[in-house]
C-alpha cells in the first residue's frame, strides 16, 4: 500500500528520471551475490562502478567492471546496491556524507545488512532531498521501531527481507544443497563452496 503522497512524490521523480542507458550503477561489496547482481547488470549497457578492498585488479577487469573508492561510488551513481559482508568494520559505514553525495535524482538500495547503515543519516538525507529514494530490504533493527520515520518518509520505500527465499521458494534451495551433496561425495568440485576464511569477507 502506498500513500497518496508516495505516488505523488513518485510521479514527480518519473518525470525528471533520464532513464538508464548509459547510466553508472555503484555496487559496494563484489562477494558472492554483489558479482550475480554484476552479470545480470551487463545486458542493460550500464556502467558498473564497484567498491570492494577485496576485489583484485584482475577480477574487476574479469568482470568488466570499474574499481573505485566508496565515495567516488556514491558521488557517481545513480543507483547504489549495497552487498558489503556484515562485521565491526563495516557496521555504521554507510554515512550522512555519502547519502548526501548521490547525484539528483539517485536510489539507494540495500539487501545486505541494516546495521551498514547510519540510519539517523539516511533518514536526514532523505527528509532534506525528496529526489533521492532508499529501497530497503534490511534495516536495523529489522523491523524499524514502531516510530521510525522510515515508515512516513515518502521516499523511502521498506520490504519484508524478501531478498531470501520463502513458501515454495524453500525447494528450490533443498535442490541446489542436494545437487552440491552430488558433487562433494563424488568429488567434484562445489558451485557454492563456502570456507571459514570466505566468511570474513561475505555478505
Amino acid at each position: 500500500y502506498q500513500s497518496n503522497e508516495k505516488l505523488i512524490e513518485a510521479k514527480k521523480s518519473f518525470k525528471n528520471y533520464p532513464g538508464n542507458f548509459g547510466e553508472y550503477v555503484g555496487i559496494i561489496g563484489a562477494g558472492m551475490i554483489g558479482k550475480i547482481v554484476i552479470g545480470m547488470l551487463k545486458q542493460y549497457n550500464l556502467k558498473v562502478i564497484v567498491f570492494d578492498p577485496f576485489l583484485s585488479d584482475e577480477k574487476a577487469d574479469e568482470l568488466g567492471v570499474e574499481k573505485c573508492e566508496l565515495h567516488e561510488v556514491f558521488e557517481r551513481a545513480f543507483v547504489v546496491s549495497n552487498h558489503l559482508a556484515n562485521n565491526s568494520e563495516t557496521q555504521g559505514m554507510l554515512n550522512y556524507n555519502l547519502f548526501a553525495s548521490m547525484p539528483q535524482y539517485a536510489t539507494f538500495l540495500n539487501t545486505g545488512r541494516g546495521a551498514q547503515v547510519v540510519e539517523s543519516d539516511l533518514i536526514k538525507v532523505l527528509k532534506e532531498r525528496k529526489d533521492v529514494t532508499a529501497v530497503l530490504d534490511v534495516t536495523f533493527p529489522e523491523p524499524p521501531e514502531n516510530d521510525s520515520e522510515l515508515y512516513s518518509l515518502c521516499n523511502c520505500i521498506l520490504t519484508p527481507h524478501i531478498a531470501g527465499s520463502s513458501g515454495l521458494e524453500t525447494y528450490r534451495m533443498a535442490e541446489y544443497m542436494l545437487d552440491e551433496y552430488k558433487k562433494f561425495v563424488n568429488g567434484q568440485p562445489t558451485e557454492y563452496q563456502v570456507t571459514a576464511e570466505m566468511l570474513k569477507t561475505m555478505a
